[in-house]
């Protein structure tokens, strides 16, 4: 393992830091400076307004708030719809349809001029779980603009966040990180406890200038920043403390907030088993020793932050059970939370519309299917759920051709092998030549999958009368070659 002061050298240099590198780096703020003048990365980035006013963004984020305006109106407000261009919309969403060039003009014009702001807070309570939580939210057409700007932002951050958060991230979430955490145990049976906590109100506790100072050491476009610091000071503008919870910039920036501390758990005090969902932190460790001292730690670095820990904070086996995601896992299974199962049930003994059934079946399908929950599955449900190889289904790709596994091979280089032929496909068209059979077959000695082409009438023939045999694939064969006129090869099976 280097120094300090050659990793330094090396970054200086150009050169990319090994793991090995990474945990020389006793000092976080160190390691971060390190990671900052990457060029590779090239952070703090500038001029980003051109890729976020991009009218595939600005229209993919306006789709995406009136799909979201959909899901949130009463079974009422979808009844009373309105048809515009053939599709149905609420009467909401169609005023916003109805005005959707001036909109999109005039979300690429504020962002683009640094104008754009949030202008205005609704807070209302929703439910989360067995919570009832006050969120704050955007007028639409804000919530459409910070829409476009985020999906890029979080899009060009998301590489500075450790690989085990989940929070915001597209291609990362809850359901990734359970199994992470599942995949963990599975290859080290001696992580047999965990610690698992979050912070005391923590969006609430963010602290402006932490967080603004944060974000500009990640983005330095001069138009875009003061749109970002309206972002993080759009609930309390005249206060230092506290982001909304609603708007779609917190969930990102709030995981951004803790990557620090993130980076100084597991790079300076080697919690090499970190997980985090948001403010919701999971350690697992070999020993509850190990896991006090961690804890410990964490309490550290959380102080640095302004951030206060739960009391409900907990150190157990995994074996009792670690409610986590959505799950309670115990190492070598998991069953879905209780709360989830009851939810799911008794929404399911009052529907009586069959489409709104099928949706809360689906719905409940897609947790159950990540954990040990076929039966209680059934119970609910009436269903059976099916493993993906019973179902029967294949992929056809468009142009009918059939898709062989393993790298092309020369006949030269397979022949005087014992080989097994489990298919082919016919009217191939190479840079060789046209009309060529290519066939898959798997090495015995070896177990590799392969493939090769061939133009022999021999084998071609020989192929399509084994294809007319019941039963006739896989066949085993070995390929040989002989010599004629002088100096011609031909491949035969034999």
């Amino acid at each position: 393992m280097e120094s300090r002061k050659n990793i330094i050298t090396k970054r200086g240099e150009g050169q990319c830091l090994s793991p090995q590198d990474r945990k020389a780096v006793t000092d976080i703020a160190t390691f971060m400076e390190l990671t900052e003048d990457c060029p590779s990365v090239n952070y703090p980035l500038c001029n980003l307004i051109p890729e976020i006013i991009a009218e595939d963004n600005i229209i993919s984020s306006f789709n995406r708030v009136i799909k979201n305006l959909r899901q949130s109106a009463t079974d009422a407000e979808k009844k009373d719809c309105v048809v515009i261009d053939g599709n149905e919309y609420t009467r909401r969403q169609a005023r916003y349809i109805r005005q959707k060039d001036a909109i999109v003009a005039y979300l690429k014009q504020s962002i683009k001029s640094g104008d754009f702001r949030i202008s205005k807070l609704t807070s209302f309570a929703t439910k989360d779980g067995p919570k009832m939580r006050i969120v704050q939210a955007p007028i639409v057409v804000e919530r459409m603009g910070s829409n476009s700007i985020m999906e890029v932002i979080e899009k060009r951050l998301a590489p500075v966040l450790i690989k085990s958060t989940a929070a915001s991230i597209k291609g990362r979430g809850p359901h990734g990180l359970f199994h992470e955490i599942q995949d963990a145990i599975k290859v080290n049976p001696n992580l047999k406890y965990y610690y698992q906590t979050d912070y005391q109100g923590y969006y609430d506790n963010i602290i402006h200038d932490r967080m603004i100072t944060v974000i500009e050491r990640y983005i330095s476009d001069p138009v875009l920043l003061p749109i970002l610091h309206n972002f993080v000071k759009a609930l309390h503008p005249d206060g230092d403390v506290g982001i909304s919870k609603g708007l779609r910039s917190s969930q990102f920036f709030g995981n951004l907030y803790l990557n620090d501390l993130d980076h100084a758990m597991i790079e300076k005090h080697g919690a090499a088993y970190y997980f985090r969902f948001c403010d919701d932190t999971f350690i697992l460790a070999e020993s509850k020793k190990e896991l006090w001292r961690l804890r410990e730690c964490l309490h550290e670095e959380s102080a640095k932050l302004g951030l206060t820990i739960k009391s409900s904070e907990r150190i157990a086996p995994i074996s009792a059970g670690m409610d986590a995601l959505g799950y309670v896992n115990f190492g070598d299974y998991a069953r879905i939370r209780r709360r989830t199962k009851q939810n799911a049930a008794r929404k399911l003994a009052k529907i009586k519309s069959r489409k709104r059934r099928q949706e809360i079946i689906g719905s409940f399908k897609g947790m159950a299917c990540h954990a040990d929950c076929k039966y209680i599955f059934h119970l609910i449900t009436g269903k059976r759920m099916k493993k993906f190889s019973e179902l029967g289904v294949t992929y056809t790709p468009a142009d009918g051709k059939k898709r062989f596994p393993g790298k092309v091979m020369r006949l030269g280089a397979i022949q005087n092998k014992a080989l097994e032929i489990h298919d082919y496909e016919v009217g191939m068209n190479t840079s060789q030549g046209d009309d060529r059979y290519l066939v898959s077959f798997k090495d015995k000695a070896t177990g590799e999958w392969g493939k090769f082409f061939t133009a022999s009438e021999e084998m071609k023939n020989i192929l399509d009368q084994i294809s007319d045999i019941e039963d006739g694939f896989p066949f085993e064969t070995t390929i040989v070659s002989e010599i004629f006129d002088g100096n011609k090869q031909k491949f035969s099976f034999t």
